[in-house]
């Protein structure tokens, strides 16, 4: 298992097994600029964010002296990347529009700007600009009736991973809270999130995602159907590990994911990918492959979910 501390990149397993996991971490890295102390804050307190932040960022391998200098913490360095990392990889609008939120946000501070640099401030300015442009282009690729196909392929490749054995590290309940983020940030979250969508659309394809999520729950768990085994000895329980099998920066990277899913909100997802040490109450003991499946897609997509 991997227990080390390297910098994580696109090509790293966690990213390549996770898509979803590289748009995560440039959004966060946009909330965690603050422009009033001229850091990058919180979030890069985090283990995962912060190997990520050294291999999206080369500061793992390169520009150490500009690092000592104050680069990583430079509004202005942020800014750069930020603008670099949201053009490689952002490309869901719900990441796009996370970012667009945090950067209009920043914008929109001018008193706690002024002790900028005309450098800065401009630089705000286009990638505000550039923001809005993608998000224009992205609501007219919605409008289209191709990108209903796009939700499909998402849906197929996600659903496939899972088939294949690429979620083969977490438990039966985890596998499928990673595909319903792979979702969730790819083009069906975009679909069902779109004030241009289908609401029968979108609750026909939470009915799919829920049946198909059901189907290989109980598949992994080699149960049928109606069998309603206990939550913690199967649904829960992790496989044991193998040898050089990255399982450990697979986990980090799924609770990063998860680090949004609280408890009261959503009990089935917060268990399955952070695993507390005890059920929450809303969590029942023993539970058919339907049941895990049908309120972990409501967790994740929520107001999508409504009417699945």
């Amino acid at each position: 298992m991997s227990g080390s501390s390297a910098p994580i990149t696109s090509d790293s397993l966690p990213c390549q097994t996770l898509r979803c996991l590289s748009e995560k971490f440039v959004v966060d890295f946009a909330n965690g600029i603050d422009v009033t102390r001229d850091r990058v804050c919180t979030a890069r307190a985090l283990e995962l964010f912060a190997r990520m932040y050294d291999g999206f960022t080369g500061l793992g391998a390169r520009r150490q002296t500009e690092v000592n200098a104050g680069l990583a913490d430079g509004v202005n360095a942020s800014l750069q990347w930020l603008c670099e990392l949201s053009e490689s990889l952002a490309h869901s609008n719900l990441a796009i529009t996370s970012i667009n939120d945090r950067v209009t946000l920043l914008t929109g501070n001018v008193t706690r700007l002024v002790h900028y640099s005309a450098d800065t401030r401009e630089q705000l300015q286009a990638l505000a600009n550039r923001l809005d442009t993608r998000m224009q282009d992205m609501a007219q690729k919605i409008e289209r009736i191709d990108f209903i196909q796009k939700a499909q392929l998402n849906m197929e490749e996600a659903f496939t991973k899972w088939e294949a054995g690429r979620f083969a590290a977490f438990s039966p309940a985890a596998r499928c809270y990673a595909v319903l983020e792979e979702l969730r940030w790819g083009a069906l979250g975009d679909y069902c999130r779109s004030p241009y969508n289908n609401p029968r659309q979108c609750s026909d394809f939470m009915d799919i995602v829920t049946d198909r999520a059901t189907k290989q729950l109980a598949t992994d768990a080699v149960v049928s159907l109606d069998t309603a085994p206990e939550m913690v000895a199967v649904w829960l329980a992790v496989p044991p590990a193998r040898r050089n099998d990255c399982s450990d920066d697979m986990w980090r990277a799924l609770s990063y994911l998860a680090d949004g899913m609280v408890v009261d909100a959503a009990p089935f997802a917060n268990s399955a990918a952070l695993r507390p040490t005890s059920l929450p109450r809303a969590v029942p003991l023993i539970a058919n492959a339907r049941r895990v499946a049908k309120a972990m897609v409501y967790e994740v997509f929520l107001q999508e979910a409504v009417n699945a």
